[in-house]
């Protein structure tokens, strides 16, 4: 889904790794787990506070990531608008909603809407 997107907006695919990194549940392993998975850097991005303090302590350079029309354009309300069945395709990439098609994520985000009633 993030290489779709990032390929249609025209980024060079050869410039670019994108690199998986499991969870890490002890905050303290954050940075070296990330550091042990992907290749040397300098500088992290990120607006997530304790992911910046983690980095920062550790001595790299943390920038912040802009946001865009943060009130237009959120997971929550893609999410929000796939389960009510409301526009939602133009506030994503044509690749992202083409993946979630793909992978049955309308149907599969409708089901983890659902609440038990108690009847």
């Amino acid at each position: 889904m993030v290489r779709g997107a990032l390929a249609e907006a025209g980024l060079d695919m050869d410039k670019l790794w994108i690199v998986p990194v499991p969870d890490v549940h002890l905050h303290m392993l954050w940075v070296s787990a990330v550091e042990g998975y992907t290749p040397r850097f300098n500088v992290v991005y990120s607006n997530e506070p304790l992911t910046r303090r983690l980095f920062m302590e550790a001595g790299y350079t943390v920038c912040d990531v802009p946001f865009f029309d943060r009130k237009a354009y959120n997971s929550t309300l893609v999410r929000e608008k796939i389960v009510r069945d409301d526009s939602w395709t133009t506030l994503i990439p044509a690749a992202v909603a083409r993946f979630i098609r793909e992978i049955d994520g309308v149907n599969r985000l409708r089901d983890l809407a659902r609440t038990d009633k108690v009847t």
